[in-house]
């Protein structure tokens, strides 16, 4: 799963969306965020009227009938890639709904099955050097007493070989060249499915950093300066 993710680097940030999209990037919201958890807002860039744009959106995808008197929808922050089609929520936002996710890394936390009792550790994944980069998202618009919601999830798969020791899914890091399709309104849902590989591992490395980004409250630059507790792990990503 994906249940922790970063966006830290503001002014390239821009400039990497800015490059790959051809979008303009302006706002406020747009800020470094160190511990990005579920319920909280995030931008994400979806395709509005021909044109793209970066919105705030709750991670959690909140489905349409969410607002009804007694319905208590999941916290759906993840949609593995293998159900797509069997969730009617997930199957209708894959042909209608598809967003990118700016990030620059994520969390995991590796258990140790020695010590089954310990803490997990966290570790933090990321490219290196560090850029911006686009999980594989889908958005959803509900109705809720406070008027009209939009939130997203975030597309899981089979972890890579960077991955793989410490967790048996991952988020779908989208290859730069599949995002004008990924959001591409005339790409069908098959079509879309298609787009989502296990991304290689090179290029990115898995560090151990502090327990203190248990804490969704926690959101400051030192949650990811890492901890020597084991060597870093490095792979390759699209070469």
């Amino acid at each position: 799963m994906c249940g922790r993710y970063t966006l830290t680097r503001h002014e390239d940030a821009v400039e990497d969306l800015q490059a790959a999209l051809g979008l303009s990037v302006q706002g406020e919201w747009w800020k470094p965020r160190f511990n990005v958890a579920p319920t909280q807002p995030a931008p994400v860039v979806v395709l509005r009227d021909g044109a793209r744009m970066v919105e705030l959106m709750r991670w959690g995808l909140v489905p349409h009938w969410a607002g009804k008197p007694g319905a208590k929808p999941p916290l759906m922050i993840n949609a593995r890639v293998e159900g797509l089609k069997d969730k009617p929520v997930f199957r209708d936002a894959l042909a209608r709904k598809r967003c990118l996710v700016p990030a620059d890394g994520f969390f995991e936390w590796k258990r140790d099955p020695a010590v089954p009792k310990a803490k997990p550790q966290p570790m933090y994944i990321h490219p290196q050097p560090r850029h911006t980069i686009a999980f594989a998202g889908l958005w959803a618009r509900s109705r809720t007493d406070d008027g009209e919601q939009l939130s997203f999830t975030i597309i899981t798969g089979p972890p890579n070989e960077l991955v793989k020791p410490i967790h048996d899914r991952m988020p779908i890091v989208l290859a730069p060249s599949a995002y004008t399709a990924w959001l591409d309104p005339s790409l069908d849902a098959d079509g879309a499915r298609d787009l989502l590989g296990v991304p290689p591992a090179g290029g990115w490395i898995r560090e151990p950093v502090a327990i203190r980004v248990n804490s969704a409250q926690v959101d400051d630059p030192t949650l990811i300066d890492p901890i020597a507790t084991e060597p870093p792990a490095q792979g390759s990503l699209f070469d």
